[in-house]
Formats: structure tokens, C-alpha cells, sequence
């Protein structure tokens, strides 16, 4: 009897930086979708799931939750990326720098000051997206991330694909869905700049867009800009891009184009 040689499946590890972890419970919120993905990879780091992780020297896949905030944070982004065939960020936090780069446009020592009341030494950077830090191979954007995305791309990668999401604003979503539409309401809302994927799920909610997937390629940012400015003001429009970080991505790609002219 001839035996099978047993093929040995891909490493991953699925990583949390600074974060609330949502996007790695969106991924357990799949349930039995999820595990049946898990079963084509050898897990070897997942704290969710697995209390003593069994560390490889190399990975195919890394999976990164989160903002690189602290100084232990950085060094085991590097590690990881040094160890890893695919490094791909998740979420908002990594991708944009999430709600932690509200900070950012703020007095950092009244920041500080504001959060502890008394004087403490505690690290106080600024935040910065992963890329900026490391190579980044693929992202997977939300806040949180949408599942049924999530695992299509995670499939295609496994394929030696690399997976394409359609360049569609989240404002056709919304329309096909049939939500009222809050920009004409008189709200601030990303949506005609951001990319869609989401189901529109916070204009469901009757909560305007506020860009947590990043901008769409194509994105006509000065048509919303100038929009934007006849009906708010500039301190009014920059608040609702910093939540989720999108500002600095939107103001640079608005300058790009700009100089493209």
C-alpha cells in the first residue's frame, strides 16, 4: 500500500497591536466559515484562541490588528514582518491609524494631560499607520472589517492570487439599498470619496459616512471638498476625516492632484 505524502499546510499568524480587537471577533463572528479556514492553515499565533502559541521561525501569512503605538508594539511589527512571506494589515487601526490618530491633530501634551489629570511619564508618540514601518503586502480595510470580504481575500491569497476589491464608493451601495441620503441632508458625509465594500452599514444606521475603508481609486476629493466648504467650515469637515484617520491620506491624495494639473 502506497502512503499519501501529507502535504504540509501554510503557517499563519494573526497579530494585535494597539486595538480594540474587533476585526479579530468579526473573524470568529463567522463561526464554522471561519474555522473551516483555519483548517487549511497550521495556526501558529492567535491569543483569541490559543493560550501558548507555538512561535515558527517563518510564516506564509501574518495577519496585523491594530496600531503600532508602543516602542514593544514596533519591535514585534518588524519581527514579524522579517519572519513573514505575507504581511497584511486588518482594519482601520493599521491601515489608516484609527481613532488613536485623533491625537494626532491635537496638542499631544494637553492630550496627555486631559486623559491622566496629573503629571505622569508616559510615552506619548505620534501615531503612525503600519506602513510606515514595515512593508505592507495586502490591506483589508474597515472599522471593523466586513467577514465575507475578509474571507474571500484570505482564499485568494491562499491561491497565490492577489485579490482586487471593486472601486466603488460606499454612496452606490447606499442608493441601491435604497438609505436616505445624508449629505443631502446637510450632514458631512465621506461616503462619495470612500470605498465602498461595507453595505453601506453605518447609512443604515442613519449615521453618515466617515471614510474608516480608506479612499477609492479615482475618488473625486475636490468636487467633495469644494462641496463641502460652501455649506461647513473647514474645522467642521477636518473633524468628522480625523476620527478614523482618514484625513491625512484624503489631504495628500487632494494635493497630488492638485499638482498633477
Amino acid at each position: 500500500m502506497i502512503k499519501k505524502k501529507k502535504v504540509k499546510k501554510p503557517t499563519i499568524a494573526i497579530i494585535g497591536l494597539t486595538s480594540c480587537e474587533g476585526c479579530q471577533f468579526v473573524m470568529l463572528d463567522q463561526g464554522k466559515k471561519f474555522l473551516e479556514l483555519l483548517g487549511r492553515f497550521e495556526v501558529q499565533e492567535f491569543r483569541l484562541i490559543e493560550d501558548e502559541p507555538m512561535l515558527e521561525e517563518k510564516y506564509d501569512l501574518c495577519l496585523i490588528e491594530g496600531n503600532p503605538v508602543t516602542k514593544d508594539n514596533i519591535k514585534l511589527l518588524k519581527a514579524m514582518r522579517e519572519r513573514s512571506k505575507l504581511l497584511v494589515v486588518v482594519g482601520n487601526c493599521a491601515a489608516l491609524g484609527g481613532v488613536w490618530e485623533i491625537k494626532n491633530y491635537q496638542l499631544r501634551q494637553k492630550t496627555i494631560k486631559y486623559v491622566y489629570k496629573i503629571k505622569m511619564k508616559v510615552a506619548n508618540p505620534d501615531i503612525k499607520e503600519v506602513d510606515n514601518f514595515v512593508h505592507v503586502d495586502y490591506v483589508i480595510p474597515g472599522c471593523p472589517i466586513t467577514g465575507n470580504e475578509f474571507l474571500e481575500i484570505i482564499y485568494q491569497l491562499l491561491r497565490g492570487r492577489r485579490p482586487r476589491i471593486a472601486q466603488s464608493p460606499v454612496c452606490n451601495e447606499c442608493r441601491t439599498n435604497g438609505y436616505e441620503c445624508l449629505l443631502q441632508k446637510g450632514e458631512i458625509c465621506l461616503g462619495p470619496i470612500t470605498l465602498g465594500g461595507c453595505h453601506a452599514v453605518c447609512l443604515k444606521s442613519k449615521q453618515a459616512c466617515w471614510g474608516c475603508r480608506g479612499l477609492f481609486e479615482g475618488a473625486q476629493i475636490e468636487n467633495l471638498m469644494s462641496y463641502l466648504l460652501d455649506n461647513f467650515t473647514r474645522g467642521e469637515i477636518y473633524r468628522v476625516m480625523e476620527i478614523f484617520g482618514a484625513r491625512d491620506s484624503i489631504l495628500r491624495q487632494l494635493e497630488k492632484t492638485k499638482k498633477s494639473k
